[in-house]
């Protein structure tokens, strides 16, 4: 099952206010899926989208007009699942940055 949020535009005042759980959240450019993550920091998801925001994470993900965000609290398993969900929509590719980060 994919995240169950709305899109969100990926910028500061968005992100400000992005929850602090642990969870996964997707990146987007338009409607195509270019990154799947987990959050398990302390700060959870908004640090971990503050990260792409900034560019730590590479181009790639700077690159996202929006995201999708959810709490979780199993955030390694769920990207797990949300991975190999897309893996079985895409011919088994996983989406753009994943493919360059991982």
């Amino acid at each position: 099952m994919p995240i169950s949020d709305t899109l969100h535009k990926f910028n500061d005042e968005n992100i400000s206010i992005s929850p602090t759980n642990k969870g996964v959240y997707a990146l987007y450019v338009g409607d195509v899926t270019i990154y799947i993550g987990k959050a398990e920091g302390v700060n959870g998801i908004r640090e971990r989208l503050q990260a792409h925001k900034r560019g730590d994470e590479g181009t790639c993900t700077q690159e996202a007009s929006t995201y999708s965000r959810e709490p979780c609290e199993a955030p390694t398993l769920r990207e797990t699942e949300l991975l190999k969900e897309y893996q079985q929509r895409s011919h088994g590719r996983l989406p753009r940055c994943n493919e360059r980060i991982g």
